[in-house]
C-alpha cells in the first residue's frame, strides 16, 4: 500500500462528513465536491498527495499574503553547477548512443 494511503482515506471521510449532501465522491483520484460560486453552483475536484517533504506549522492567521512566499518553498534559488567530470559523462554517454 502507499504511503499515505490510510491518511487519504481519513481525510477524504473528514472531507465527506464536512461537505454533507454537496460530497459528490472520488473520480480518476480526485474528491468533487458542490461549492457555490457567488450564487452559480460548481464542482471543486480536490487532489491529495501525501508530500515527501513536511512543511511546518502555518498560522493562517498571521500571514502577509501580500508579500509573503509560500510555505516550505525556498526564498532564493540558485541552480547547481554542472561539473566537468559530468560534462565528460554527458558526453561520453552521447557518443556511445551516436548523438
Amino acid at each position: 500500500m502507499a504511503r499515505g494511503a490510510n491518511a487519504k482515506v481519513a481525510v477524504t471521510e473528514k472531507i465527506a462528513a464536512a461537505f454533507g449532501k454537496d460530497f459528490i465522491g472520488e473520480y480518476d483520484k480526485k474528491i468533487y465536491v458542490w461549492a457555490d460560486d457567488g450564487g452559480e453552483r460548481v464542482q471543486i475536484a480536490i487532489a491529495m498527495t501525501c508530500p515527501k517533504t513536511f512543511i511546518g506549522e502555518v498560522d493562517n492567521n498571521a500571514m502577509d499574503f501580500e508579500t509573503m512566499s509560500e510555505p516550505g518553498q525556498i526564498s532564493s534559488f540558485k541552480p547547481a553547477e554542472v561539473t566537468e567530470e559530468e560534462k565528460k559523462n554527458v558526453s561520453k554517454l552521447l557518443a556511445e548512443l551516436g548523438f
